[in-house]
Parts: C-alpha cells; structure tokens; sequence
C-alpha cells in the first residue's frame, strides 16, 4: 500500500468532509432510524445477560474482521497464535494483546487500515491527552454514532428530548452530519469564539441543549448570564475533568441542569451520567475492562485502568486500547433511569488549567486544545503523531513545547495561530523538544498555569 505524503493527507480530509455533505447520508439516515431506531433506544434498557451475549457476538465480528484485513492486528494476534472464529467465550477474548496509543501512531498509514483511502473518513484524538493520532472512521460508525447521539441526549435530558430540539456543540469541529431529515438539529460554534459572543449567539437561537467543555462553561457562567432565561435546560460537558460539586455549582449560576460525558475519539461514548448521577456504560459503543499496572484484569469494585474496545469502527478497529483513566466499575444495579449497562465511578476528564493574560482576562484551556487541532483542521499542519503543552510560568508569557510527529511542522503559522488567542503583548515562545517537560502521570496534562 502507498504512503500518504502530506498533501494526499490534506486532500483526502477535505474529500471526505465533501463526501459527507451529499444527500445520501440523509436518506440512509433516515431509513436506519426507522429500521433500527426502537432497538437503538432500548438496547440499554434489556437484561444484562442479554448486553453480554450481544458484545461478546460482537467482539468475534470485529476481531475476526481486524485480523484479516488490518495488517496490525494481523501480525499482533499471529504472534499468539490467534486463528479466525477463536472468540467463543471471554476468557478467549481476554487473552489478546492489548492496543496501545504509539502502536497505532507507528503504524499510520498502511498498518492500521485496509487501504490507505479509508483516510477519506477519519478523525484526530482531541489533544487532551497532549498526543495526535489520525484514525480512519467507517461510515457505518458515523451512522451508528449519530443514532447514538439522539439516545445520549434523550436518557441525560430524562425523556423530554425529541425530534424539533437543536443541540448547540460548542466544540472542536462540527458533527458530520448536523441533523437527520431535517430532525434531531445539530449547531457550532467553535470554542475559539469569544464568550461574549457566544452568548449572544445562545439569546439568539435559543438551543434546548449545550455540549462543551468545563472551562468554557465556566466562562459562559462568568458573565453572569442565566441560560434558562433562553430556553437552555441541560448543558453537557466533557473532555476535561470537573467534579459533581463543580457540575452543581455551574448548574445553580446558569440555573440549568449539568451532567457529564466520558468519552474519547478512539473509543467513542465511553459512559454517560444519567439524571440520577450514576455513570452508565455505552454498552453498545465501546467495550470497557479494568486491569491494574500489570494488565491483570480486575473485578467490580477495585479501581484500575480503563481498556476499550470501539464496537461501531472498523476502519481503523480499536480492540483492547489502552485508554490510561483510572476508574472502577461497581457492582451492577438497575438504575431508575431505566439503563441497565453497567455503572462505573472514578470518572475525571483531563486536569487542565486556563492561561491569564496580562489584561487579566481567562482564557479557558479548551480554547487551546481547539487550535492545537486547527493546527490541521485550519492550517493544514498535518499533526499525526505530534504532541504538545501549553505551559504559562508567568503574566504575559506562553511557552509551547512540541514534538515532532510524522510531518514537518511550519513553525511561524503555529505561534502565529496562539496570537488569534493571546494578545499581541503576549510572549509566545515555540520550543521543538524531544521530551515534554511536565510528562507525569496518567492524567497528562496538556495545558498548565504554573504561575
């Protein structure tokens, strides 16, 4: 298979958000929801045992498929000795091998999907995690996951979501698809825009729904502002970690409702806190174990690392991933909510801090972590592989430290980008660093205030 010099790279993401524009995915859509919609809705609502027996068929499906078409796992499970249709039982699948972030950074382009076109649809990891990683997405998944959307925001809202409701992303990028048939309404707004702005903008539209991040929540709080005033009755937030008193405390400034999700590009919707405040398991979008440092699974109760598995992706299929959270998974109980997944706790997103600038304004770390992304997304910077830190010691002073990934990085654009943030008064410094100087931990943090 070829290689993906830098320009294909570019090219073949602009093909696929051209793609994905076309009436066609509407109608499929459309038909799925009508086809698959009820089970869809109530898949977490069945037996446990019946969850269980739906994964594990599941599981067999992908892990057969990643061992004949994905080069990766073909030499991974080979190694073992892996023949297709092992998986009959857990304990079958719990002895592969586990999938780690540098495996599949190594391995782009032509070691983590079927052919290299399958670029055409794909996805970076947010740089929460301060690391990139470009993983192809099939449009199957992008389907499934949309379907997904419309569940998530019905089981956090407690029943009152539906069809005419538009959900405001404050966000990274948009969705690939902003609604289904003319239903079930997605908005943006990129979290680079100014909060002032952005409220504005929420008077204006007036969106049911909010999805963003904590610290851009807490700018939205700031100004005092009471969504519900604008019709606004549940906020989402994710990416970087908050607590239940900071989630109370915002929802009583906003006067509105503020629950939690745990998630991740590479594995998807990995719980979800349901109006009951328990964190229930997406059972049918990813997988989720827990083992501890030695990768010695361990039971309910007993905290540990997360390890995923993306049960809608086949592209590039993310089996066994090591996610790095630590949290555990308590012993099952049905929720009044209706949700019989299992219930995890422990759950904290990335600790990230916001950088003051020497006119006192707060600028929230999620504003750093979008242009780091747009690095790509806006400026064409490839960042497969790069990993990055914000790190501000003092008043009027950025530092970014970087390591080079697969693509030659064009430096000047990079810091010319951080001053659509900062002002102009502020002392940007780029550093290009073989190791990260605040690199601890499994909670890495990829923006910093140290003073």
């Amino acid at each position: 298979m070829a290689k993906i010099s830098k320009n294909e790279y570019i090219d073949l993401i602009k093909k696929g958000k051209s793609y994905m524009t076309l009436p066609v995915h509407d109608e499929k859509l459309q038909k799925q929801l009508e086809e698959s919609g009820s089970n869809l809705m109530t898949f977490l609502n069945q037996p446990l045992e019946d969850i269980r027996k739906w994964q594990l068929k599941r599981l067999s499906y992908l892990v057969d498929y990643a061992f004949d078409n994905i080069p990766l796992y073909r030499k991974k499970y080979s190694e073992v000795g892996y023949v297709k249709g092992s998986i009959k039982t857990w304990d079958d699948f719990f002895k592969l091998p586990y999938l780690y972030k540098e495996e599949l950074i190594e391995g782009f382009p032509n070691e983590i999907v079927k052919d290299v076109n399958d670029f055409v649809l794909s996805t970076r990891s947010s740089g929460s995690s301060g690391e990139f990683v470009t993983i192809a997405v099939s449009e199957e998944a992008i389907y499934k996951d949309t379907l997904q959307t419309i569940r998530q925001f019905n089981m956090q809202s407690g029943g009152r979501y539906c069809a005419e409701d538009t959900i405001l992303y404050i966000y990274t990028c948009p969705w690939w698809v902003n609604n289904v048939g003319g239903k079930y309404k997605q908005d943006y707004l990129p979290t680079t825009t100014k909060v002032e702005e952005t409220v504005k903008y929420i008077m204006e539209t007036k969106p049911r729904y909010i999805s963003t991040y904590p610290t851009y929540l807490e700018k939205i709080a700031s100004t005092g502002v009471k969504l519900s005033n604008y019709g606004v009755e549940l906020v989402i937030v994710h990416s970087e970690q908050s607590n239940a008193k900071q989630r109370n405390m915002l929802a009583e400034l906003l006067d509105v409702n503020v629950l939690d999700e745990y998630s991740s590009e590479e594995l998807t919707r990995i719980a979800l806190e349901c109006p009951k405040h328990h964190y229930h398991l997406e059972e049918d979008a990813c997988f989720i174990e827990i083992v501890d440092k030695n990768g010695k699974k361990l039971p309910n109760g007993e905290i540990g690392i997360v390890v995923g598995t993306n049960l809608l992706n086949t592209a590039t299929p993310i089996i066994r991933y090591i996610q790095g959270d630590l949290v555990k998974i308590t012993t099952h109980e049905k929720c009044t909510c209706g949700d019989n997944g299992r219930i995890i706790e422990g759950v904290k997103g990335r600790n990230m801090d916001s950088i003051i600038t020497d006119t006192g304004e707060s600028i929230p770390a999620s504003c750093f972590m979008d242009i780091a992304y747009n690095w790509f997304l806006v400026y064409n910077i490839p960042v497969h592989g790069l990993k990055y830190q914000f790190v501000q010691t003092k008043i009027g002073k950025l530092d970014l430290y970087i390591i080079e990934g697969k693509y030659t990085l064009d430096i000047p654009t990079i810091k010319e980008s951080i001053y659509t943030l900062v002002p102009r008064t502020t002392e940007v410094v780029v550093h290009k660093v073989n190791k990260l100087p605040y690199d601890q931990g499994t909670k890495y943090r990829s923006v910093i205030r140290l003073g």
